[in-house]
């Protein structure tokens, strides 16, 4: 175990319990609220399949707060001051940039489908980057198609974009937003209900996921939903590399049978439903729900094409070669997911 990993185990000496009879404990910094879905629906449930396949051998143990801040979770898995945790990749900007491939419009509906196709390109093609230094992805996903949420007036025109002020989750969507003409504020998530319920911002472009999970809803009117989305989210769960280099071979073996595409495609089925709820919210609000016309949709196509212009430049230049070609091939394989799932 090295000096930082050392450190950090003394930090949280009385927050990190190391299980009777367990080989090994994994420290997972947390810090979604306790009834956010991805807790008994993906955290936990993984928690209970790495203990199962290992046969006790390796345990994680939720600490019982967040360690560091909620954008500095990278910083926290790759130095070690836990272990384990999950991260929203747009939250380091200028670190993930080849991975900036979810976040671009205009991908698709389902998050199963897109997170299914995210973990299988980023296999084929963006690992070898190693963008996630030393916090090795265990599982990665999208938060499905985002839509514009607004507190106030309507937006059914490229028009209705200019000067509001919206809070966005990446970098991407920044860039979008400034290209619509409004006004970009970069924020976590922890902090939306504040921004929104207290009119700091307009409204936000996100998943719907969040306008029920941050108790956003009676503060939401309207929701313009765009199809294939006004871009992504990616998140990752991230485990220390030297961490997991300390398991066995077998153990390793065992921690990826239930980690990878597996976890994935679980992440990405959750969302589906978490979405699902989100709109649900919304309409029991008193709020409409909205699809953007032919007409504005194929204007936001024509704003929003040096979006993707610039990540494939970007993308070229570090070193990814037929990056528009990888994009391509993306988007076929969303579309292939969604045709298989259906109305999933």
């Amino acid at each position: 175990m090295n000096f930082a990993r050392t450190c950090a185990l003394s930090l949280v000496l009385g927050a990190a319990s190391t299980a009777a009879g367990a080989d090994t404990t994994l420290r997972y910094s947390n810090w979604l609220p306790a009834t956010h879905g991805f807790m008994a629906n993906v955290i936990e449930p993984w928690i209970a399949d790495v203990e199962r396949v290992t046969d006790g051998r390796v345990k994680v143990d939720i600490l019982p707060k967040v360690v560091g801040t909620v954008p500095t979770q990278f910083e926290v898995v790759r130095d070690g001051l836990a272990d384990v945790s999950l991260i929203v990749d747009g939250y380091s900007p200028g670190r993930f940039n080849v991975n900036g491939i979810v976040e671009l419009p205009f991908l698709g509906n389902n998050a199963e489908a897109i997170t299914i196709a995210y973990w299988r390109i980023y296999k084929k093609y963006l690992e070898p980057f190693a963008e996630y230094e030393n916090a090795i992805p265990f599982g990665k996903a999208s938060v499905g198609a985002m839509a514009l949420a607004t507190g106030s007036d309507k937006v059914d025109t490229l028009d209705g974009f200019r000067g509001l002020k919206l809070r966005v989750p990446t970098p991407t969507t920044s860039k979008m937003v400034a290209e619509l003409g409004g006004a970009p504020v970069n924020k976590p998530v922890s902090e939306m209900y504040e921004l929104i319920s207290t009119g700091v911002v307009d409204g936000m472009i996100s998943s719907t996921e969040t306008i029920k999970t941050f108790k956003v809803a009676p503060s939401i009117k309207h929701v313009l939903t765009v199809p294939g989305g006004l871009g992504s989210t990616g998140i990752s769960f991230i485990v220390n590399q030297e961490a997991l280099d300390e398991l066995s071979p077998a153990d390793r073996e065992a921690f990826w049978s239930v980690s990878g595409e597996v976890f994935s495609k679980r992440i990405g089925e959750v969302y589906v439903r978490l979405n699902a709820e989100g709109v649900a919210a919304v309409l029991e609000n008193g709020g409409q729900i909205n699809e953007a016309s032919a007409g504005l949709t194929a204007e936001l196509h024509e704003k929003l094409k040096p979006i993707e212009a610039a990540w494939i430049a970007d993308a070229e230049q570090r070193g990814l070669k037929n990056a528009a070609d990888v994009l391509a091939e993306f988007r076929a394989e969303i579309a292939k997911l969604e045709a298989e799932l259906g109305d999933n």
